[in-house]
């Protein structure tokens, strides 16, 4: 029976049970309100706030350092960048070694992490693919290292050299 309704109604019977059991709930509804008599009317009660404003307004004038506070001339921008002991506007560059200065198969990690465009996990990367080929033999081994292409070797190769 529900099966020939649902095609019916073009309504899958898991939709088709939802939806009666809707109807059937809002009609027992209806039905238990109007036999109860259930009359859901509240009053609205008002709060006079009066009295704790005239509380608050008291304090302010007994106040004698509320005026001074008023008055006070703040330096806002000094005051929130204080924290910081660098200036916000410094910028931080890297020092670019010297052309032809690091010897890639000796390199540090923070030699490496000094060329341009080399960051930690770049520059570990290289010292762990010159520990499998024990040296590098030309600079376009590098290209063989994760995070490092064409354009990067092209833009570090100056620096580096390999003995």
């Amino acid at each position: 029976m529900i099966d020939k309704l649902s095609r019916k109604l073009n309504l899958t019977p898991t939709e088709l049970k939802l939806s009666g059991f809707l109807i059937v709930s809002l009609i027992i509804g209806f039905i238990l309100k109007f036999l109860l008599g259930v009359n859901e009317k509240t009053e609205l009660s008002f709060y006079n706030y009066s009295q704790i404003d005239s509380i608050f307004l008291n304090e302010e004038k007994n106040d004698t350092n509320n005026s001074e506070i008023l008055n006070k001339n703040v330096d806002y921008k000094r005051e929130v960048f204080d924290f910081n002991e660098r200036g916000f506007n410094k910028v931080y560059k890297k020092q670019l070694p010297a052309e032809k200065s690091i010897n890639l198969n000796k390199a540090t990690k923070e030699e490496l992490m000094n060329l341009p465009g080399i960051g930690e996990k770049t520059a570990e990367s290289i010292i762990e693919h010159r520990n499998k080929l024990s040296e590098f033999r030309k600079l376009e081994d590098l290209l063989n290292v994760k995070g490092i292409g064409s354009k990067k070797l092209d833009t570090i190769k100056k620096y580096l050299y390999i003995e």
